[in-house]
């Protein structure tokens, strides 16, 4: 048993720091930057690393707190990513413990069906509590995916590599 918790001491040691480089970033960095014209999400990203490489709960748990952060980030009144994110993490870590190959091709896979859901899922509040119009949004909800998925490359290898030192 005690190796058991220092290895979930050694984990929170190494990704609560990351988690919050994310969110500094998330939150001061990247909502002055644009890409596509669109400010990119880096957490939902994240996210997928840590469930691809570390599994279903490292995921859940990771998403849970990096969907917290994200709300608070974007001063969300709903639990929108934090739901979102955590059930997320929890399906990627199962799909890669069962079925998908720990490598760049799934990486990046994931990581463009994540962009879609958080996306989706903001066109859906935004049409549904704004009554915004669906048309617009949707081509906001394209712009800010591709403008996204830029950064997985650098997850990439991020998230590997965090995988490897713990």
């Amino acid at each position: 048993m005690s190796k058991r918790r220092n290895r979930t001491f050694i984990k929170v040691l190494v990704f609560l720091p990351y988690l919050i480089l994310l969110f500094l970033l998330q939150s001061t960095v990247f909502t002055r930057v644009t890409v596509l014209g669109m400010k990119p999400l880096i957490l939902p990203i994240a996210v997928v690393g840590m469930s691809l490489f570390k599994g279903r709960i490292t995921g859940g748990v990771f998403g849970l707190f990096s969907g917290m952060l994200m709300d608070l980030a974007y001063n969300q009144p709903t639990v929108e990513f934090t739901l979102i994110l955590t059930i997320t993490g929890i399906f990627f870590g199962v799909l890669s413990e069962t079925v998908l190959v720990q490598g760049f091709p799934s990486f990046l896979l994931c990581s463009a069906l994540q962009l879609v859901i958080c996306s989706a899922c903001e066109v859906l509040v935004l049409s549904v509590l704004a009554g915004a119009p669906v048309a617009a949004l949707l081509g906001t909800a394209v712009s800010q995916c591709l403008g996204s998925i830029i950064f997985a490359v650098p997850f990439y290898y991020v998230s590997r590599f965090l995988n490897r030192v713990v």
